[in-house]
C-alpha cells in the first residue's frame, strides 16, 4: 500500500476546509460573489503543492508548506467569516503571516536561479535583495489595493493609518525571515534549500540562461 504524504493531507484538510466556509459565508452574508471567488480561489492556491508533486514539477519542503497553507486559511477565514470586520488585529496577523510565507518563497526563487544560472551570483547577498524585493512588491501591493478599492467599492484600505500599518507589517515579516538567513548563511551554501524541492528538468531549463557569445573579430586579409 503507496503511504500518504503528509503534505498531501495538509493541503487537502485546508483546501476542504475553506470550501466549508465558503459555502457558510455565501448562505449566511451578503457580498456573495466576491466571497465565493475567494473561497474557491483559496481553496485552489492550497492545493498547488500537491498538484506540483504529483505533476512533478517541484517538491515543496514541509517547512515551506505550513507557512502557505496557513496563510492561505487566514486571509480566508478572515474574509469568509468576517474576521477582518470584527477583529482590529486580525488584519495585521494576516499581513505579517504573509510577508514571512513570501519572502520565504522569494529566498528560494532567488536561490534556484542562481543555482541554474551560472550568469546570477547573489551570494551571502540573497537576505538583502529578499528585503528590497519584498519592499517594493509592499508598495505595488498597496497601490493595487487601493485601486481595487475604487473600481469595485470593496473597502480593503480603511485609512492612511491602515496602509502604513500593512506595509509595517511587512517589515517587520520580511526581517523575521531575513535575519536568520543572515546568520545561517555565514555557515552554510544557499543550495542546500534547492536540494530539497527536486525541481524538474524543465523548470531547471526555464531559470537558467545560456552564456552569452562574443563575436569574433573577422581577419580580413584581402
Amino acid at each position: 500500500m503507496k503511504k500518504i504524504d503528509r503534505s498531501d493531507v495538509i493541503c487537502v484538510i485546508t483546501s476542504l476546509s475553506i470550501l466549508v466556509m465558503t459555502v457558510l459565508s455565501v448562505l449566511g452574508t451578503d457580498r456573495t460573489p466576491y466571497k465565493l471567488w475567494t473561497g474557491v480561489l483559496c481553496a485552489f492556491f492550497c492545493l498547488l503543492p500537491m498538484i506540483f508533486r504529483h505533476a512533478s514539477v517541484m517538491r515543496l519542503p514541509l517547512a515551506l508548506i505550513l507557512p502557505i497553507q496557513v496563510t492561505i486559511f487566514l486571509h480566508a477565514y478572515g474574509v469568509l467569516l468576517m474576521m477582518y470586520d470584527d477583529i482590529v488585529w486580525y488584519d495585521t496577523v494576516t499581513h505579517l503571516a504573509a510577508s514571512i510565507t513570501i519572502a520565504l518563497l522569494v529566498f528560494y526563487a532567488l536561490v534556484a536561479v542562481e543555482l541554474f544560472d551560472e550568469q546570477t551570483r547573489f551570494g551571502k547577498r540573497v537576505p538583502l535583495f529578499v528585503t528590497l524585493i519584498m519592499m517594493t512588491f509592499s508598495i505595488y501591493w498597496e497601490v493595487l489595493e487601493l485601486v481595487v478599492d475604487y473600481t469595485t467599492g470593496i473597502n480593503m484600505q480603511y485609512s492612511p493609518w491602515d496602509t502604513i500599518r500593512d506595509m509595517v507589517c511587512n517589515t517587520i515579516g520580511t526581517l523575521m525571515v531575513t535575519i536568520p538567513l543572515r546568520f545561517y548563511l555565514k555557515k552554510h551554501e544557499p543550495y542546500e534549500f534547492i536540494e530539497r524541492l527536486e525541481l524538474s528538468p524543465s523548470l531547471k531549463r526555464f531559470v537558467t540562461r545560456e552564456p552569452k557569445k562574443t563575436k569574433q573579430p573577422v581577419n580580413d586579409d584581402r
